[in-house]
């Protein structure tokens, strides 16, 4: 297994392999919070006239959550918050997803055998997955452009497939530090929790979920069931 990270919002060709897209701050720290809460799907999408099309189109008991710079977008029923989502039953329900980094890059990740996506909390599962499936090429997209959250679960994930790479440690350090957590700390928006990257830190270890992305008819993440 060749496993290689790439940075950014253009994921490389992995026909045979499989790519894992990456968001710590929180896409996908969002996301699996939401799948424990009894999500049933998350449909991604590029930006907010598309969630809203999708929603009123097809899908008029969906729930909207995302972000534009980090701050919540308005009409939308939560921000891009794994806190928030805490707060909420969604016991069999959907939810559309738009952000800045990780929806964006797994939009652009269809030219793959298999896509996932996670971040430090389902990050130690994920790894897992991938050694059982033992692909020929894993690719690790760090899909912030400059953060280095991102790059710390890759590296992370990469250690724990047996590669140079960091324990979960200095990953969770490197999240609670990186330049895109400071404004949950400063009290710059009352919707900007320390809370949430408290939970971006965290790790639900091997037991968290395994999240996948299905390209037909139109993008959609689900849990992969046990086997």
């Amino acid at each position: 297994m060749e496993v290689h990270i790439a940075q950014g919002h253009n994921p490389p060709h992995n026909i045979y392999g499989i790519t894992v897209v990456i968001d710590v701050i929180r896409a996908f720290t969002t996301s699996h919070h939401a799948f424990r809460r009894g999500l049933r799907c998350i449909w991604p999408v590029a930006n907010a006239e598309q969630a809203f099309a999708l929603r009123d189109e097809h899908l008029p008991h969906a729930l909207l959550a995302g972000e534009v710079e980090a701050l919540p977008i308005k009409g939308f029923d939560f921000g891009n918050s794994p806190w928030e989502i805490d707060q909420a039953d969604l016991h069999g329900r959907e939810l559309i997803l738009r952000t800045t980094n990780g929806v964006a890059a797994t939009l652009k990740a269809r030219d793959s055998r298999e896509v996932l996506v996670a971040g430090l909390v389902n990050a130690e599962a994920t790894a897992n997955y991938l050694r059982k499936k033992n692909p020929p090429t894993v690719v690790l997209v760090a899909s912030h452009p400059t953060g280095d959250e991102d790059v710390a679960c890759a590296e992370y994930i990469r250690y724990l497939l047996g590669g140079e790479g960091v324990p979960y440690e200095q990953a969770r350090d490197r999240t609670l530090n990186a330049s895109a957590a400071q404004k949950f700390y400063n009290g710059s928006h009352p919707r900007l929790r320390p809370q949430d990257i408290e939970a971006a830190a965290a790790s639900a270890g091997a037991d968290a979920l395994i999240m996948r992305v299905g390209f037909e008819p139109r993008p959609c993440i689900t849990v992969v069931a046990e086997d």
